[in-house]
């Protein structure tokens, strides 16, 4: 059974004064919009909802409200993405096998997708959704250019990233406090040795953090509605 744990605490610091996790695609907040696509997979038994600590109660009934019913609890967030992911796993079922790690602010994943990455994390034990690089990418320091990696090589980490629950867990109690404030999952369970496989997602996954990608986001989702 796999326990999916939606990230949802940040401070939109970056959104002009917008709770980009409350904002409405649809008529439905966006972190309960992320939600309902793990509720639509068969392989997620339960949902974990890390919210604002002040706002617990409050995201809970939203979540029942739009009919999250795999919902088990909403978690209250810490004073990182890591620490609101340590708060959520006290959270997880005993009878979870694998934890998949969510961007509340990533709304437009489908539940295909998710499917594919929790498969490849079956079958390899660490698994996370990426996209291949389509720009040219540059080593800088110091404001100069240092190399350019080969392209090729070259993937941005999204989420949901998916682990075997024992694994993932080994993983964080092994690094302590020194992974609080990691802002990639993968990256934690990277430093203890374990290989993680890349899915390529298909689709669109961006991350809303800017008042624009909510236009986006809302602006792709009404265009397929209409069709």
């Amino acid at each position: 059974m796999v326990s999916a744990i939606i990230v949802a605490a940040g401070s939109s610091s970056r959104m002009n004064g917008i709770d980009k996790q409350l904002a409405r695609i649809g008529n439905i907040p966006v972190f309960v919009l992320s939600a309902l696509k793990f509720e639509r997979s068969a392989k997620v038994g339960e949902i974990i909802i890390a919210a604002p600590a002040e706002r617990v109660s409050e995201y809970e009934k939203l979540a029942r409200e739009f009919g999250v019913s795999k919902l088990s609890a909403v978690t209250a967030g810490g004073s990182s993405r890591m620490l609101s992911v340590k708060n959520a796993l006290t959270a997880v079922s005993e009878n979870a096998d694998f934890v998949a790690i969510h961007d509340g602010a990533r709304p437009l994943i489908e539940t295909s997708e998710i499917d594919r990455v929790i498969a490849d994390a079956e079958q390899y034990g660490a698994a996370i959704a990426a996209a291949p690089a389509v720009d040219t990418m540059k080593l800088a320091k110091d404001g100069f250019v240092e190399s350019t990696p080969p392209r090729g090589q070259l993937f941005s980490a999204q989420t949901p990233q998916v682990f075997k629950k024992d694994v993932y867990l080994n993983c964080l109690e092994k690094l302590g406090a020194s992974a609080d404030d990691l802002t990639d999952d993968s990256g934690a369970v990277a430093l203890c040795g374990v290989r993680v496989k890349i899915t390529e997602i298909k689709g669109v996954n961006f991350k809303i953090t800017r008042p624009e990608d909510l236009e986006l986001a809302k602006t792709l989702v009404e265009s397929v509605s209409t069709r």
